[in-house]
């Protein structure tokens, strides 16, 4: 067996493998994970679920007992044109930071998790079961990666996904309702816009609605996650600027909590387009379109998953850990809404910097997800708690 590397060394090395998503291609960092696995003795299977886009299974195993599942993923945002101070590709570890697309998400939680797991293949003694680490395509495409990994028969007792939650281990995370919603109209010359009608003016009423739709959603919080929202995030329309528009596009951002569905966001969005067409005769709209839909779920916290990640993380940052929730969508849905294990968010960074120019990582907590994943897996695998 080789020596082990540094997990900020294997941080920079992966971010410098480009997978941003699109186009989502992942091959470069799923051979370098393969490579990595099977020098600390792991055996390791792929999954192509696109051409080029591989999820990569890297098991240890210890006989008869439980499985814990390591979760995470090889995309990464796309940086394309965003102004960052160095090139998004070429990390740089600086003032205790590595910087690089990826660095925090999720990158960060990916190589911890190797690192981890060859800590625990180094010292295999007492354990009893499975640990499995699933590599994931397409996350950032709405978790089709895991989405097929569970399709395909994943079965655990427990799963930990790493996602940049600052280390805090959330037992929550709020599902996605984005839809892309395009107004028609009628061009005339803006010189005679009575001739006309105008696409805009149509998109902007339905915005202030949906505004609405946001503050009735704010009364009402969930423990770990707060309240559900709804956004519009990207508006565009109109062709020149002297012609009334003849259409306008725009993306809604609906985050749901548990117990929210996307049949109720759909019930919202419709009510508020009756609503207008009640007020707007000629409101004109083509078939709305799906842009991502995952869904949110929750673990209790009283299964073994929580309390032995809930542990690990106190032990390690010295700190009593409460469950939070994870602000976003992930792939815990597909763990928990489809495969049924119970699965809690975990990993270094945090979504303050998800996906924004500069993206960096704590090189401190990326050190310490190391032991907390480490610890985990010994725990649950020794059937030892506290």
């Amino acid at each position: 067996m080789l020596e082990p590397r540094s997990v900020i060394e294997a941080l920079m090395e992966c971010i410098s493998r480009p997978t941003p998503n699109p186009p989502g291609e992942v091959a470069v960092v799923a051979d370098w994970v393969e490579q990595w696995a099977l020098e600390f003795g792991a055996t390791v299977a792929r999954q192509t679920v696109e051409p080029g886009k591989d999820n990569v299974i890297v098991t240890l195993d210890f006989g008869p007992g439980p499985c814990l599942v390591f979760n995470t993923h090889m995309d990464v945002n796309d940086p394309s044109g965003q102004i960052w101070s160095h090139p998004p590709f070429q990390p740089r570890l600086e003032d205790g930071k590595v910087y690089g697309v990826g660095a925090c998400d999720a990158k960060g939680s990916l190589v911890a998790m190797l690192s981890a797991m060859e800590q625990v293949a180094a010292q295999p003694q007492g354990l009893q079961g499975k640990l499995v680490l699933t590599a994931v395509m397409g996350e950032e495409a709405g978790g089709i990666g895991s989405l097929h990994l569970v399709q395909q028969g994943l079965k655990a007792d427990g799963a930990v996904v790493g996602e940049p939650t600052g280390l805090d281990v959330c037992i929550a995370h709020k599902g996605t309702y984005m839809r892309k919603l395009r107004f028609n109209g009628r061009a005339a010359h803006s010189g005679r816009p009575e001739l006309g009608v105008n696409a805009i003016i149509h998109a902007a009423k339905f915005l202030i609605e949906y505004e609405k739709l946001n503050d009735r959603l704010a009364q009402h919080a969930h423990p770990q996650l707060g309240p559900a929202s709804a956004a519009v995030t990207i508006i565009k329309g109109g062709t020149r600027q002297n012609t009334i528009p003849n259409q306008a596009e725009m993306i809604i951002d609906r985050r749901l909590i548990p117990g929210q569905t996307h049949a109720d966001a759909d019930r919202e969005l419709e009510d508020i387009l009756s609503g207008l067409r009640e007020r707007i005769p000629e409101l004109s709209l083509d078939p709305i379109e799906i842009v991502v839909a995952t869904i949110p779920s929750q673990t209790d916290a009283a299964e073994t998953i929580v309390g032995t990640a809930l542990e690990a993380a106190g032990h390690v940052r010295g700190v009593a850990q409460q469950p939070q929730g994870f602000r976003a969508g992930c792939d815990m849905s597909k763990l928990v809404t489809i495969a049924g294990i119970p699965t809690v968010v975990l990993g270094p960074g945090s979504l303050d910097q998800a996906h924004a120019p500069d993206e960096f990582v704590e090189a401190a907590q990326v050190e310490q997800a190391v032991l907390i994943y480490e610890r985990i897996a010994r725990q649950f695998l020794s059937g030892r708690i506290g």
